[in-house]
């Protein structure tokens, strides 16, 4: 039998922000907009601009947590998904070519609108700029390299259109427009300009693209490197694809004094509270825990919390369940150490009698 579980995306690449009810809804609103705008007969620009529409706010607050969790690699992720989108509108204007024959004037991708010599190089500079700023970060990636040589190619090709444009209409508009390496420019080719700005681009995009699928083999949730800072980056990728997200509102009680705990807690954002039943009966607190700390380990390892673990206010965490976690101690040495440094750390706070409690306000 086939194991699913190794067809199944990594972590980074599911949308973890938001429930899949929300991406469900999402994608009915979508297609129900499209169908509207087919049956108008709209252009093709607002059938494809209605279908996108729902999607932005699913992407912006799914990037703004991937960018919390992983760093300069939500960046990359975005920027592959805007180049892919950029390749597809090179890709329809090729199969529009097709269709009417090599006729230009029909034959302007999506958003026609936007064929405009200002617009792309001022697209192509981000390109090469983003790609500039995604070498710095992953120095090690080599298809980042192969990716900016084929944009650096492009993008003096279209400084040398939007020059002659700006400045030699007349030549522009004569065969200037070929550029460079099109059929009849400064140094041409066999390509006419549609068919070789949709080369550059799939020049670029491609390797682009093996970088992505490389450097997210590399990617893991910065919380959990913050809380467990001396697992090696093989195990902080392995143990981010198991992890959970969960969230508790203000009073939610996550792990109980005295009873075993099933999942491992790293805290991202709010506050947990630890407290402790004293003989009198009284709670008391004895830690607030905050971003990039964590508790339930002792609920695992030994059977038995110390404390309870309560939110004090919308609080969000990762998890990591009970069995992962125990195998993950039983192979890290180093990482045992910090988990146990930090239990001791809990049971002192127990168990000292000279410090006063911590106040309910904090």
């Amino acid at each position: 039998m086939t194991n699913l579980s190794r067809l199944t995306l990594p972590s980074v690449l599911q949308v973890q922000r938001l429930p899949l009810r929300v991406v469900i809804v999402t994608a009915l609103l979508s297609y129900a907009l499209q169908i509207g705008a087919i049956v108008q007969a709209q252009p093709l620009y607002v059938i494809v601009g209605l279908t996108l529409f729902p999607w932005i706010m699913v992407f912006a607050f799914e990037y703004i947590w991937k960018y919390e969790h992983y760093g300069f690699y939500a960046f990359m992720l975005a920027f592959v998904f805007l180049q892919l989108g950029h390749l597809g509108e090179h890709t329809v204007q090729i199969i529009q070519l097709n269709l009417t024959h090599g006729n230009l004037a029909k034959s302007h991708g999506i958003f026609g609108q936007l064929d405009l010599e200002t617009v792309h190089v001022v697209w192509d500079s981000s390109v090469w700029v983003g790609l500039a700023i995604c070498l710095y970060k992953f120095s090690r990636n080599r298809w980042l390299y192969v990716a900016f040589i084929f944009a650096s190619l492009h993008e003096v090709e279209h400084l040398y259109l939007y020059y002659v444009y700006n400045f030699d209409r007349a030549f522009y508009f004569s065969g200037g427009l070929a550029g460079v390496m099109g059929y009849g420019g400064v140094i041409g080719s066999p390509l006419y300009r549609p068919y070789l700005h949709f080369f550059y681009n799939f020049l670029v995009v491609t390797p682009l693209l093996i970088a992505f699928i490389r450097q997210t083999t590399h990617a893991y949730d910065q919380y959990l490197a913050r809380a467990l800072p001396h697992l090696s980056e093989t195990e902080l990728v392995a143990t981010t694809n198991r992890l959970q997200r969960v969230i508790a509102r203000p009073g939610d009680v996550l792990v109980t004094e005295d009873e075993p705990s099933d999942r491992f807690y790293i805290i991202t954002e709010g506050e947990v509270e630890l407290v402790i039943k004293t003989p009198e009966g009284w709670e008391r607190t004895v830690d607030r825990l905050g971003p990039s700390r964590f508790f339930g380990e002792l609920g695992i390892l030994t059977g038995k919390n110390p404390a309870t673990a309560r939110a004090t206010k919308h609080t969000e965490l990762i998890a990591l369940d009970a069995h992962s976690f125990t195998e993950l101690m039983k192979r890290d040495a180093v990482v045992r150490s910090d988990v146990e440094a930090d239990m001791k750390r809990l049971h002192e706070l127990k168990y000292a009698t000279a410090a006063p409690p911590i106040p309910a306000g904090g």
